[in-house]
């Protein structure tokens, strides 16, 4: 209500926004539980899945720009076509290595293009609605990949287990100091701590930390860790070669995080892979580096400025 007081012009946010994104964390937490994804599973045939899936991506979108009035045909020909590749790939073709490499790439395009920025329009500048992409762009993934590919992560959801946690927050402890080393000597980041009233302080870190679990961290660490180093520690002969191949991997997708090449973000950010696809080789558990990868970008955000 401030805000909108104070941009009385945004009243977009509560017509369009809101109800768009009230439906879209509808669907991305429905892609987390377990017991919705069993659901999901029981639809025959799997094509029926696959398309369900593919309007269900496209559905808030309409919300949002036919609220805000924004809706643009171009905009909505290319959110359809990314949209049915992306949930019809393992419907269409056969589970093989080469088609999941494929699956990955698609999956990682269109984060590194920013191409939502360019689809969910916001009638002005105040707030940025690709939020909404993101979103829908995560669950998607989850949904094809471990619903249609029937593809097994190991242990993935919201919350952790107690020894997930302590788990985690060990990893957190061994790699926050060799991480914040390297990026202040790779003039990748100052020490910067944000300042203000304790329990103001506390809020922010408590809604960074499970917003970046939540969301940023699961994403990652099911795709880069329980997909790419899942493949390969099964196929590599040395679990060390599979966790530093891995890392690289995760460090070469952050090369476009500000202006490629980003080689000081890409060198943090494959610091970080070893330690988080250890976490993981060492426990089968994606939730595990889950909790070090939100406790570090947490800390980031707390003491650290780029």
């Amino acid at each position: 209500m401030t805000y909108l007081k104070q941009f009385p012009e945004s009243s977009w946010i509560t017509k369009a926004l809101l109800p768009a994104l009230a439906v879209e964390i509808g669907c991305y937490l429905a892609s987390v539980f377990i017991q919705t994804r069993n659901w999901f599973a029981l639809f025959r045939p799997v094509r029926a899945q696959g398309i369900i899936l593919w309007f269900s991506a496209l559905i808030p979108y309409l919300i949002f720009s036919l609220g805000a009035g924004t809706f643009r045909s171009n905009a909505f020909y290319l959110l359809v076509g990314l949209t049915g590749i992306f949930s019809l790939w393992h419907v269409i073709l056969p589970r093989r290595p080469a088609y999941d490499l494929g699956f990955f790439i698609i999956a990682a395009a269109p984060v590194v293009a920013r191409v939502f920025g360019r689809i969910y329009l916001a009638p002005d500048k105040h707030l940025r609605p690709d939020i909404l992409g993101s979103l829908m762009w995560i669950r998607v993934g989850i949904i094809a990949l471990l619903v249609l590919r029937e593809w097994d992560p190991g242990p993935f959801g919201l919350w952790p287990t107690l020894r997930e946690w302590r788990t985690g927050a060990l990893y957190y402890c061994a790699a926050i100091v060799p991480l914040a080393l390297l990026a202040l000597s790779l003039h990748d980041a100052r020490w910067a701590p944000i300042t203000g009233d304790w329990w103001r302080v506390a809020g922010i870190a408590i809604g960074t930390f499970f917003g970046f679990l939540w969301v940023t961290a699961l994403s990652e660490e099911l795709f880069f860790r329980g997909v790419v180093a899942r493949t390969l520690l099964d196929h590599l002969p040395s679990r060390l070669l599979a966790i530093v191949v891995s890392a690289l991997v995760f460090g070469a997708a952050h090369l476009w995080f500000h202006s490629f090449p980003d080689w000081r973000q890409a060198s943090v950010a494959a610091m970080l892979g070893l330690f988080c696809a250890h976490a993981y080789a060492s426990t089968g558990s994606v939730r595990v580096p889950m909790v070090s990868h939100a406790l570090i970008i947490t800390t980031w955000r707390l003491f650290f400025k780029s």
